[in-house]
């Protein structure tokens, strides 16, 4: 797979989220893309809110796997290494990852989350295409917290969970980058109704 391709795709939703990716762009173009690929070394990147790592063998994979479940009781020393980043975007080949690890790499992004954090994961066969993009997909935008409560009240909800769900593994939220709790505005259009708008809560 096209490292270039993944890399376009990264900046592009990085770049939705708000972050500023002039560091992130200066550093890969000073690296040969058979380095993304070999055992040597795993790669790390930062942008102004995140840190991307690239293990994308499986020797590389284990190592940072390791090192997370090394620091499990104090994550703040892994962020500490990684830039001080609270927002982790981990990327990986496409192996399948095993259901004991994915808990594990859940149970981090848990702990990151309480400290306005996120840890997240892709295979590269997800980043190989940007959803927002697709035709038929709908506009999904990531609600700002403080236009929240203005929201719940003008559709007389009490609770946001209350709202339908999107599920933080759906490719829209993963490409947002949404925390249990965030809302998204989805817009719509159709012939009839013209363009109308619904929300979801991430859980």
């Amino acid at each position: 797979m096209d490292i270039d391709i993944i890399i376009k795709h990264i900046k592009e939703m990085l770049m939705q989220r708000g972050d500023n990716i002039d560091e992130f762009e200066e550093h890969e173009k000073e690296l040969e893309r058979e380095e993304f690929y070999n055992d040597n070394r795993i790669l790390e990147f930062h942008t102004s809110n995140t840190t991307i790592i690239f293990a994308m063998t499986k020797k590389l994979k284990k190592s940072i796997l390791d090192e997370l479940k090394s620091y499990q009781d104090d994550l703040t020393k892994f962020i500490l290494k990684y830039n001080n980043k609270k927002n982790i975007i981990l990327i990986f080949n496409n192996d399948i990852i095993s259901a004991p690890i994915l808990q594990q790499i859940n149970k981090y992004d848990k702990i990151l989350q309480k400290n306005d954090g996120i840890l997240q994961y892709f295979y590269s066969k997800q980043l190989c295409f940007n959803p927002t993009k697709h035709e038929y997909v709908p506009k999904h935008e990531k609600i700002d917290e403080n236009n929240v409560q203005e929201i719940l009240d003008k559709y007389s909800v009490g609770n946001r969970l209350k709202l339908p769900w999107i599920y933080n593994s759906d490719p829209q939220a993963k490409w947002l980058g949404l925390k249990q709790g965030n809302l998204v505005k989805i817009t719509s259009y159709n012939s009839n109704s013209g363009t109308y708008y619904r929300y979801r809560c991430c859980i």
